[in-house]
């Protein structure tokens, strides 16, 4: 378990110092665009849904662990060869759409990789605690990844050193998965056509209530924070007042702690509640700290984005353990991925529609409305089959 969250919040350092930072940063400066920075997200979800599907048949077919290691040595190139290009004077925006590209598709292989190598590395009672550990190693590489960056940015290597960082740290990424040790080896999939697995993938998915309903609710929100999260930098520039680099990066860091502190009851609420509940107790935290968000002054902000936070948190571990104990560990890449391709689908089209309404409305009208239907997707999960939903049976019994 520690060699997974240690490895994974080395590499989430990274992420946010320079694919969350750093990255749009780099397209701020050289387009002054909010649709240019949704630009940005839709050309890393666009990967996703690309290759979702596939890189799920593909997990089954292979190690897992290899597969992953070649999603990380192919990111930590992509970085590499952007540093240099920053150098040298030769940085374009199409060189930033390009990394995002690459890493949306690798980040889709390793991120549904990572999720299924864990049942068999873990026991199933050890999921929840270990998914609640990795997603308190990301908001705390978040409140270190902004502040790093913000300072790396202003002068202490500029977005170059932020890229190289980032390309080390998918190296460290690498040791920590060549480390893990499967306890209980998975059983490889059947060998059959590519249309057959992936048909068979879908129709678990779609079969199993929970998983579908999860799912959807979960492509919903995306498609609604999808242009918040794209527009974050501009948004605080120009409606909060937050101008440096470096300030920006405190600002980040502020708000990214507050959601690592409540992340700590993502447990407490599953084991209180249910998965289900927990998953709309995140939703309304979230939805609601967007909306405060919208209506918020300077700093002030750091208090509801934290709440938010720790909403998107204690939603993605009830959602994360549900997936991993419904699915039977021979189509673990499939589903998976197959799941997260759906959750991810609105986002393209939610980050290209939020950059124009910002640019056309106004950047406090998106936050309020994302907001607003975040909450609903919360209300939603109670009023569905996921209201009920307190323990999802074992992969193995699902079978």
């Amino acid at each position: 378990m520690w060699s997974l969250v240690s490895g994974q919040s080395v590499s989430l350092l990274g992420d946010y110092l320079a694919f969350f930072f750093a990255l749009p940063v780099l397209v701020r400066d050289l387009t002054g665009s909010a649709a240019q920075l949704g630009l940005l997200a839709v050309a890393e979800t666009a990967a996703v849904l690309a290759f979702g599907l596939l890189a799920g048949v593909l997990l089954d077919r292979v190690r897992i662990r290899w597969a992953i290691v070649f999603a990380d040595l192919a990111r930590a190139a992509a970085f590499a060869l952007l540093a240099v290009a920053v150098v040298a004077d030769a940085a374009r925006p199409w060189m930033a759409f390009g990394v995002a590209f690459i890493v949306g598709s690798m980040g889709t292989i390793f991120d549904a990789g990572l999720e299924g190598i864990m049942p068999s590395a873990l026991p199933s009672d050890a999921l929840i605690t270990a998914n609640s550990l990795l997603q308190t190693g990301r908001n705390l590489a978040m409140t270190l990844g902004f502040v790093i960056g913000g300072l790396a940015v202003a002068g202490f290597g500029g977005v170059a050193g932020a890229f190289a960082f980032n390309s080390t740290s998918y190296l460290v990424s690498v040791v920590a998965v060549l480390l893990v040790r499967e306890i209980r080896p998975r059983p490889r999939a059947p060998a059959e056509p590519i249309g057959t697995s992936l048909t068979t993938g879908l129709r678990f998915l779609w079969d199993s209530v929970p998983l579908r309903w999860a799912t959807g609710i979960s492509a919903l929100t995306n498609a609604a924070f999808a242009p918040l999260a794209a527009v974050m930098t501009l948004y605080a520039d120009v409606e909060l007042g937050i101008e440096s680099e470096v300030l920006l990066g405190l600002f980040f860091a502020g708000f990214s702690l507050v959601g690592a502190a409540g992340v700590f009851f993502a447990p407490v609420l599953v084991r209180i509640f249910g998965l289900g509940p927990a998953m709309a107790i995140g939703a309304a935290a979230f939805g609601t700290g967007a909306v405060v968000v919208g209506m918020a002054n300077g700093w002030w902000a750091v208090a509801p984005l934290g709440v938010a936070a720790a909403g998107v948190a204690t939603s993605q571990v009830a959602f994360m353990t549900l997936r991993q104990q419904l699915t039977p560990r021979h189509m673990a890449g499939r589903v998976i991925a197959a799941s997260r391709t759906a959750a991810w689908a609105g986002i393209p089209a939610g980050a290209a529609l939020g950059g124009w309404i910002a640019d056309t409305v106004g950047l406090r009208p998106l936050f309020i409305g994302g907001g607003v239907i975040i909450v609903w997707s919360a209300v939603a999960i109670i009023l569905g089959p996921l209201g009920r939903l307190r323990k999802a049976e074992p992969a193995s019994e699902a079978a």
